[in-house]
């Protein structure tokens, strides 16, 4: 059950490889590749790869793809998406090259969410075995622009025909239920004329670089802190935090834009913007910031902050331009994803739940974790929320499910992201099982 036959393997190894070597990092719009040139080549390899082993494929609009096996009946669909964010400074390897150790897979993707990508495709190839003539459909859709919005999914469901059911493989187990909202805004103010300033890789990484040169006396000063999701921003340091703590309290005075920073948003902040509202079911808020960007034109510090789901994103909005006028500068928005939420007790979620219970005990954990596996191990399985957001919010009937464990550290959008190998294997029967239950809900 928790192994791959040798064909399997080399099969999943080839892929694999392949996907992490193509950086597939959002970047400048291109003739056939509204995300850039990588994106796309990550989605075109892998449809490539599929119609090459038998299945049915399709390219929508060079933002998002489908996997298909099977050609009447309900739809069952695994969302998973191929884009990363930046690599970042601080590995020991190279980000897009797979290094496999004697117990870990490291490498941009490997957790979010390329890795898991392959294993939803290694679970329809035995799918496809066990059921060469199914009545219904399963599908591995496949996006590339996750980490910037989701617009291919939109793309997708703007022409394409919406699952019946299905999960995405990009979040925690045991089963999502609830994942706050995201909103994307950024401050602008006025040029500075004290300092040029600029650091963050994106919105949802905790900054890990900034640097800033004092235009008076021409010196740089140059801060690196630790990546992290910003879901968790507490997992990481944020390089703007550092900074703020090397300028002087005069010239962190005279800037708008830093000072609302330091009061709202940084980690000594008088007023904590998460402060303001109340924690519910799905937890508390969150806040990172992301990017700064200052010089003599134009300044602009990037926000990231997940919502808890009975907060009005309009109550947000209106804080957030209390705080700005208070400075005297803009709060504008980027893009907001309103929170999902589902019922516990769905078939669905009860399903998914009962086939993580049966397999837990079988998953791996690091040394300094082996108690914090246990503590989850006697606790019964479930649903859970989470201030990530997936493709699950894209389309009805979709939840997250996986890879994350209760226990250890998640290592997604930091250097040397990493997964246990046993634990990239087992998820591939895992998957199958989901499918073949999954299906038997819908039939």
């Amino acid at each position: 059950m928790h192994t791959l036959s040798e064909t399997e393997n080399r099969t999943f190894m080839d892929i694999l490889s392949d996907l992490i070597a193509i950086a597939s990092v959002k970047g400048e719009p291109e003739a056939h590749a509204p995300y850039g040139a990588a994106p796309r080549a990550a989605l075109q390899y892998f449809l490539d790869r599929a119609s090459s082993d038998g299945f049915i494929t399709a390219n929508i609009g060079d933002k998002a793809g489908y996997i298909q096996w099977g050609d009447h009946g309900p739809l069952l669909a695994v969302l998973a998406h191929l884009d990363v964010v930046p690599a970042g400074s601080g590995w020991n390897t190279d980000p897009f090259t797979l290094t496999i150790t004697d117990t870990h897979f490291i490498g941009r993707g490997i957790v979010d969410d390329k890795g898991p990508a392959v294993c939803a495709y290694m679970a329809m190839l035995r799918y496809r075995e066990a059921h060469p003539n199914p009545d219904l459909r399963v599908r591995l859709v496949l996006g590339t622009d996750e980490e910037h919005g989701s617009s291919c999914m939109e793309r997708y469901c703007e022409t394409e025909e919406l699952p019946d059911i299905g999960f995405t493989p990009d979040a925690e187990f045991p089963c999502i239920f609830a994942e706050k909202g995201i909103y994307h805004m950024h401050f602008e103010s006025e040029p500075s004329t004290d300092f040029t300033m600029k650091g963050g890789e994106a919105y949802n990484m905790v900054m890990p670089s900034c640097h800033c040169e004092l235009n008076e006396s021409g010196n740089t000063i140059e801060t690196k802190g630790v990546q992290a999701h910003a879901s968790h921003p507490a997992l990481g340091i944020n390089a703007l935090d550092l900074m703020l703590n090397e300028l002087s309290d005069d010239m962190v005075n005279r800037s708008p834009i830093l000072s609302l920073i330091k009061k709202y948003f940084s980690s000594v902040a008088e007023t904590p913007f998460t402060s303001f509202f109340k924690e519910d079911i799905s937890g508390s808020m969150t806040s990172n910031v992301g990017l700064v960007d200052i010089n003599s034109t134009h300044g602009s510090v990037c926000v990231d902050i997940r919502f808890p789901v009975t907060i009005p994103e309009q109550e947000v909005r209106e804080k957030l331009q209390q705080i700005a006028s208070e400075f005297g500068i803009t709060a504008v928005d980027d893009n907001v994803q309103p929170p999902l939420f589902k019922e516990k007790d769905s078939q669905q979620i009860a399903t998914l739940t009962e086939i993580y219970d049966r397999y837990r005990s079988s998953f791996d954990c690091e040394p300094e974790d082996i108690e914090s596996k246990e503590r989850s191990l006697a606790e019964p399985a479930k649903a859970i929320a989470i201030g990530g957001g997936t493709y699950a919010r894209c389309m009805p009937n979709i939840v997250a499910f996986g890879p994350q464990l209760p226990w250890g550290e998640d290592s997604c959008h930091q250097a040397n992201e990493m997964i246990l190998k046993k634990n990239l294997y087992l998820l591939v029967p895992m998957y199958e099982e989901a499918l073949e239950k999954l299906g038997n809900i819908v039939l």
